[in-house]
């Protein structure tokens, strides 16, 4: 369809064109909000910031992490998922985060991870246990505990650990419940004992429970940073996953 006549001296509107005209305001208007809201986008001045943790995890250390990106960029939406370790990369797949954070677990093709941190696991018993008066724990002094256990892999990645360091050392797993609130509060109410990470220690009184550092082994968990494969992430994402790695580094 013509909508200019061109000659050598101007450019005039066709027929066509005028009754196009109403049109295109409206036109540049949209790309104007479509070039302003790729800049606030990119500016953090707007966007949502969409992430999955495991429920303590996520209710601990991500939330300080979350309150300082929030104080640093208000005007982003966030979305939270809080659901057991064994979830983070299911919904980092489905997309229902763009990133997850938690414990080392398989993440197939689609998926991939990149190191975050270190996390100390700590012994936890009920505050009227015996042990509870120890400054520590060997794993030598664990022989006739009972166990509760939050997490298949975890129970797995304890026993590894065990047997590298004695052949003869096994949990007599007592309890096994999905997620780690549960487990710290059957602990509390001595139906066993639990490795659980130090971050979680913040809820030792609402447990009735009592921390307590390994010797032989000290026990240490990789926790990571998970994304889809091949896929960008939103500046809100990228400046968050900058903030984690700040966070886990002490700045």
């Amino acid at each position: 369809l013509k909508v200019f006549d061109r000659t050598r001296n101007a450019v005039t509107l066709t027929e066509s064109g005028r009754q196009l005209l109403p049109l295109a305001p409206r036109m540049l208007e949209d790309l104007r909000q479509i070039e302003e809201g790729a800049s606030d986008l990119r500016t953090l001045k707007s966007g949502v910031l969409r992430v999955v943790a495991p429920q303590l995890m996520a209710c601990t250390w991500v939330a300080s992490a979350l309150a300082r990106f929030e104080q640093a960029h208000p005007s982003v939406g966030l979305r939270i998922v809080d659901g057991s370790a064994d979830d983070v990369v299911a919904n980092v797949r489905r997309g229902d985060a763009e990133l997850g954070i938690g414990p080392e677990r398989a993440t197939g093709e689609d998926v991939t991870r990149t190191f975050l941190m270190h996390v100390p696991m700590r012994l936890v018993c009920a505050q009227s246990h015996a042990l509870a008066q120890r400054q520590s724990v060997s794993f030598r002094d664990l022989r006739d505990e009972r166990w509760v256990v939050y997490s298949g892999d975890s129970s797995r990645y304890v026993e590894q650990r065990l047997h590298e360091h004695d052949a003869s050392l096994s949990m007599q797993t007592a309890t096994e419940v999905r997620y780690l609130t549960t487990a710290l509060a059957l602990v509390g109410a001595g139906l066993g004992v639990a490795l659980v990470p130090d971050y979680a220690r913040t809820f030792a009184d609402n447990f009735g429970v009592h921390f307590l550092p390994l010797r032989t082994p000290t026990l240490n968990r990789e926790f990571f940073v998970y994304q889809r494969r091949s896929l960008a992430l939103s500046p809100a994402a990228q400046a968050f996953a900058q903030l984690l790695r700040a966070q886990s580094r002490g700045k």
